[in-house]
């Protein structure tokens, strides 16, 4: 069955969280590069053992804003802040998340939430496009934020916390958990972070998942 309720583009997962108040609440990534990350938060709310079909179609689709300063937004694609109508923002989900500014991301698949905490990861691929060149929709991709290579070959894992632990809340605070490099080849950014070496060095982060011991598994 299609969930329109939760946007039209290249879904990768969908992370699945209940809030403190009972609503269901959602991250999604577009695995595209140069596209967005969003946020599903159900109207009704979870009832174990209850039909949990409607919880799935209707609710509010956001998309998310990053800040340099290291705080971020979720902006509500609504018709009064896209000027499009309901259907058309869940089929033109990207042009939606255009309209309001949202943050281009490079390349964002898995997202994964902390058992442990009320936080979330989501791994940006790649991005060979990353300050060369618009993404498809025509939106700039400067390096910036969670996205700070140009010409991403390695890519990174970003991290933020829902304000006062609310999934529904407006604002998070991020940071970069990880960019990925080779420390053997750069002595620059594309060396990765400081928690890369010759030893445990990657790219192209994929899937994330925290096992029942809350080790992040990439």
């Amino acid at each position: 069955k299609k969930r329109t309720a939760m946007g039209r583009f290249k879904h990768e997962n969908a992370e699945v969280v209940i809030n403190g108040d009972g609503r269901v609440v959602i991250y999604l990534g577009d695995d595209e590069r140069g596209e967005f990350l969003y946020r599903y938060v159900s109207d009704g709310v979870y009832a174990p053992g209850a039909d949990t079909d409607d919880l799935m179609e209707n609710g509010q689709l956001y998309v998310a804003k990053f800040h340099d300063t290291g705080a971020g937004e979720w902006l509500a694609l609504t018709p009064e802040t896209t000027g499009m109508d309901r259907g058309m923002i869940h089929i033109f989900t990207r042009q939606a998340a255009s309209a309001v500014g949202a943050t281009t991301m490079d390349r964002p698949e898995w997202v994964t939430a902390n058992p442990n905490a009320p936080e979330l990861y989501c791994a940006l691929t790649n991005n060979k496009n990353r300050g060369v060149k618009p993404n498809a929709g025509g939106d700039l991709t400067p390096a910036e934020g969670p996205n700070p290579r140009e010409k991403n070959n390695y890519g990174q894992i970003v991290r933020w916390r829902p304000n006062g632990g609310d999934h529904t809340a407006d604002g998070f605070a991020w940071d970069l958990y990880v960019l990925a490099g080779n420390p053997d080849v750069h002595s620059d950014t594309y060396a990765g972070s400081q928690n890369v070496t010759p030893s445990n060095m990657f790219n192209s982060p994929d899937g994330l998942a925290f096992d029942s011991n809350g080790l992040l598994w990439i």
